[in-house]
């Protein structure tokens, strides 16, 4: 038989003993081993429904999904998140209608925009300048940015962020109201938000109009399993709805809808019992790394700061700019030597992933490692450099799509001042775009970019 290369990478690293605080929720089928997955794929056959037409057991399905995540109603997603946020952006905005997006969106959003010939108009989070990272929306920024902006058709932000920070979305949600706005929220980190107090609360419960969950983030889920949920009656569902259909698979996958019921069903069942267990283990889990002295595990101390409203204790984020290795090398020390797989890693920080089938001893695992890890590092002078995290004020100059089906052209990045950007330009981490299409370069965006990337860059831009 000739060599499946990928299948057996893939077998290789489930095989190989590697811990994972990373996506998939599932943890390498923790609790799913035993699923006849084969079995599950279907089609639209007689009597198993039409995802798109849903009036039987599918429409029933995500009924009962729409109880489980407070939603008045709830629509499967079976390309992931991003369809539910291009979907959502193309829904609610007609071609050359403004957008006000928080800058730290998911790409996604930006793919919308370039879809749908849609305006941004950017609003920034806060900086949390002692760990060079990004805190969350304000509501007075989001209060600055619809007055400025009084056509706009809505507000799109992203809470949780990719390190569990959530912003004050009740305060946005209302104040988007009271101007005629609706609010479309990007929760893909928090869909275990509404199975427990101990997490923030869902956007779904705060009174956003659409929320988009992805459920193999932070449950355990297929990639790809994914809602969206609609609350009130502010817009247009069915056009929401019809967006979905346009840009999703015509053969949505029965397996990932039919274990995203099993899912629902399963928490339901059981999720006082197992939420309970999980945050009794988080919190020995922090309680164990409070002495930590070169490492340093973010804790409530962020809530209510830098548009913060709550951290989510899920995400295990660790600053290590106090230490002399930096999270990219403490990462791979976690992995190489003691077989544990974290989920981003960067100069200044690193983070994990946990999830309900996250087990004590896992926990008490990573807890033990990170203590003798600890131990062994050296104070170094703390790093505050935050370049990769602040953006200049956004000069949209055309609009995204305009920018990117225009005739470009590469030049050198020191000679694109007062350039239009026909391209993406994004640091990882945090993965946010410094420019996108149709923005003006500015002198501070090149001192960024070259910065960031220590090196000389070509950029497209704009003939």
């Amino acid at each position: 038989m000739a060599e499946a290369l990928l299948y057996n990478h893939l077998m290789d690293y489930g095989e190989s003993g590697i811990y994972p605080f990373h996506m998939p929720g599932h943890k390498l089928g923790k609790g799913l081993e035993s699923f006849p997955l084969l079995k599950l794929d279907l089609t639209e056959i007689s009597g198993m429904d039409n995802l798109y037409e849903a009036e039987g057991v599918i429409a029933k399905a995500q009924e009962l999904a729409a109880a489980t995540f407070a939603a008045d109603e709830t629509v499967f997603l079976v390309n992931g998140s991003t369809t539910g946020v291009i979907a959502s952006v193309l829904g609610v905005c007609n071609p050359g209608d403004e957008l006000i997006i928080a800058r730290n969106s998911h790409c996604s959003a930006y793919h919308g925009m370039i879809l749908g010939d849609i305006i941004p108009r950017y609003i920034n989070p806060q900086v949390i300048n002692e760990y060079g990272l990004l805190g969350g929306i304000s509501t007075e920024d989001v209060r600055e940015a619809v007055k400025s902006y009084p056509d706009a058709k809505a507000v799109f932000i992203t809470s949780p962020t990719y390190e569990g920070f959530s912003s004050d979305i009740k305060k946005i949600a209302d104040l988007c109201h009271s101007y005629g706005k609706l609010l479309i929220v990007d929760e893909a980190h928090g869909a275990h938000f509404n199975f427990h107090s101990a997490f923030p609360k869902s956007a779904v419960t705060c009174g956003a109009d659409i929320v988009i969950q992805s459920l193999h983030k932070t449950l355990p889920a297929l990639t790809q399993s994914a809602l969206l949920h609609f609350k009130g009656n502010r817009l247009d569902k069915n056009r929401v709805k019809q967006m979905i259909r346009l840009i999703q698979t015509s053969s949505p996958s029965y397996i990932l809808m039919g274990m995203m019921d099993w899912l629902r069903s399963h928490l339901d069942e059981r999720k006082d019992e197992i939420f309970n267990t999980y945050i009794e283990n988080l919190i020995n889990f922090r309680d164990d790394l409070k002495d930590l002295k070169k490492i340093k595990l973010l804790e409530k101390e962020l809530n209510h700061r830098y548009a913060i409203e709550e951290i989510d204790i899920s995400r295990l984020v660790f600053y290590t700019g106090r230490s002399n290795k930096s999270g990219l090398e403490i990462d791979k020390i976690l992995r190489d030597h003691y077989k544990i797989q974290m989920e981003l890693s960067s100069e200044i920080h690193f983070l994990g992933i946990s999830t309900i089938v996250d087990t004590k001893e896992a926990f008490d695992y990573l807890a033990e490692v990170l203590i003798d890890l600890d131990k062994k590092l050296m104070i170094n002078e703390e790093k505050t450099d935050t370049y990769n995290v602040i953006y200049p004020i956004s000069n949209v100059k055309i609009s995204p799509r305009e920018a990117f089906y225009s005739k470009k052209e590469k030049i050198p990045l020191e000679k694109s001042e007062g350039k239009i950007s026909a391209e993406f330009v994004v640091l990882y981490p945090p993965g946010i775009p410094i420019l996108s299409p149709g923005e003006e370069i500015t002198r501070i965006h090149i001192e960024q970019i070259i910065k960031g990337l220590k090196k000389k860059q070509i950029i497209d831009v704009i003939v």
